[in-house]
């Protein structure tokens, strides 16, 4: 199954973004998002393995501002 990375700017609204999601029966996980330029700051990702079109849907609808989106195998 693919997952598939949603980069957020702040732990809190990772944070946030888990339990959403997971409140809606989509299992996420929580990381630091480091770039290999060291430039994204405080950046932290949400990832998820199943529908991310939905999870996609429910972030933005709460407000939370998805910064990238990357597939992963």
């Amino acid at each position: 199954m693919n997952r598939v990375v949603f980069n957020v700017s702040s732990v809190t609204n990772a944070m946030r973004g888990k339990s959403l999601l997971e409140r809606n029966g989509i299992r996420a996980y929580v990381g630091r998002s480091i770039d290999a330029s060291g430039s994204n700051g405080c950046g932290y990702r949400i990832t998820v393995a199943g529908d991310a079109e939905r999870a996609e849907r429910l972030l933005t609808s709460a407000g939370i501002r998805i910064r990238s989106r990357q597939e992963e195998q």
